[in-house]
């Protein structure tokens, strides 16, 4: 029988990246880095892990973060995890492909992803990780599974921790615009092999999330660099924040220029140059964009303990095409249409495909999240497959189905309430100030 896209993704031997692209690749990106002004700076000589396996665990602020932290590696020979629906597109695949990208189900266990990865350290290559899984939604570390550091330790490798400042405010999340302005990359050898043996799983963590965590918003408190582009900084907001933190609606806020306003009681709060939330008419806001982001999952956590907590909207569910690589919108199945309800038993989508009952029903438990993709759809994985739920219209707020399916796993799963807890301000209180 004739392999799938999937099939043959999965089950390929990952090879040592073409020297070639390698060679052409870091001369582009460097043009890139310099034109972005982009800083390195390094607690170790590059030189002396050369040809040694090497795993590095990059911070995931902005979805340009592999520009910036694989070129300043200085490794022809990395191979990049990458997630498995990010390669499977036309016109990448082959690429990704030549470049040795290791293809990864986020959030799944998945044997075969890690032993590619220990295939490569064990001809002397590096890994490129981004151990957060997703980029950044607010400018913060997301949670990193306590799991990885099992890994990391029976690695038995050089491990380098690369953390980035200012690279989301230059690129956030619910803006396509880039903005001008400063991104320092700092790496870090935080690990040896030696080190590692001697180390515990816990102790190995805390040094990790200590190293990699970062906070953009809080940083440029602090820094003062201005970010500058071609639209507000504001813009597009209000795909993150849907809720106001003076009269406490949900959904009312929209964005005016430079400004993000509450049609409810008419709050206002302008987001400068410096991404600072700017006040004209003596309102009490959050301190930051992240705190008011977090503040947001906070509630969200506390709603979804009750159990009349549902969410609904009406849409498709569906998944990549297998059989062919496609250009969008081509490339996804429809598997049903009907309508999808998210609550405490977890993600029940009731629908019907050609006049049939199609239903599925996914557990809590087994979903970490559903990611808020920037073109206006949910996405998460279950038992290693990928799904979409593309709504019939633009829903405003849908971020808030997120922050529910992930508090909601939470209620199931201790470890990854615990990682959750290590990176998340649940108990800073109603307004952060």
């Amino acid at each position: 029988m004739k392999k799938d896209l999937k099939e043959k993704l999965i089950n390929r031997k990952v090879k040592k990246p073409n020297q070639l692209l390698m060679t052409v690749g870091m001369w582009v990106v460097g043009i890139m880095n310099k034109g972005y002004g982009v800083e390195f700076k390094y607690d170790y000589d590059p030189k002396l892990i050369e040809g040694k396996p090497t795993i590095l665990l990059s911070s995931h602020a902005s979805r340009l973060e592999f520009i910036y932290t694989i070129y300043g590696f200085h490794r022809k020979d990395i191979n990049v995890v990458c997630g498995f629906q990010n390669v499977l597109k036309k016109g990448l695949y082959n690429l990704f492909i030549a470049f040795g990208v290791i293809s990864k189900y986020l959030y799944q266990p998945d044997i075969l992803s890690v032993k590619n990865m220990l295939r490569v350290l064990k001809r002397g290559g590096a890994i490129g990780l981004f151990p957060e899984g997703i980029q950044s939604t607010s400018g913060s570390t997301h949670p990193i599974n306590p799991a990885t550091t099992r890994f990391i330790k029976s690695s038995k490798a050089n491990i380098v921790v690369c953390r980035t400042k200012g690279a989301y405010l230059a690129t956030n999340r619910y803006s396509s615009d880039r903005k001008r302005g400063y991104i320092g990359v700092e790496y870090s050898l935080l690990f040896t092999p030696d080190m590692l043996e001697r180390l515990s799983e816990e102790q190995i963590y805390a040094m990790l999330m200590n190293k990699i965590s970062y906070n953009d918003f809080e940083y440029n408190k602090t820094a003062r660099n201005k970010y500058i582009g071609k639209l507000p900084n504001a813009h597009g907001i209000d795909k993150i924040l849907y809720k106001c933190p003076k009269c406490k609606a949900e959904h009312t806020l929209f964005v005016d220029n430079d400004t993000i306003v509450c049609s409810t009681c008419g709050f206002r709060a302008r987001v400068d140059e410096y991404y600072d939330l700017v006040d004209s008419n003596g309102n009490v806001y959050p301190f930051d964009i992240d705190k008011w982001f977090k503040w947001q999952r906070a509630h969200v956590a506390e709603q979804i303990k009750y159990d009349g907590f549902e969410l609904t909207l009406s849409g498709k569910i569906c998944t990549l095409s297998l059989d062919k690589l496609k250009k969008a919108p081509d490339d996804k199945i429809v598997l049903s249409v009907g309508r999808v309800t998210l609550n405490k038993e977890g993600l029940i989508f009731c629908g019907e495909l050609n006049g049939e009952v199609v239903n599925y029903d996914f557990p809590a438990k087994s979903i970490y999240s559903l990611t808020c993709s920037t073109k206006g759809y949910l996405e998460f994985y279950h038992n290693n497959d990928y799904y979409m739920i593309i709504p019939d219209t633009e829903v405003k707020g849908l971020i808030k189905w997120t922050l529910a399916a992930e508090e909601i796993h939470n209620l199931y799963d201790e470890k990854w309430r615990a990682a959750c807890e290590d990176v998340y301000d649940y108990s800073k209180g109603e307004i952060y100030g």
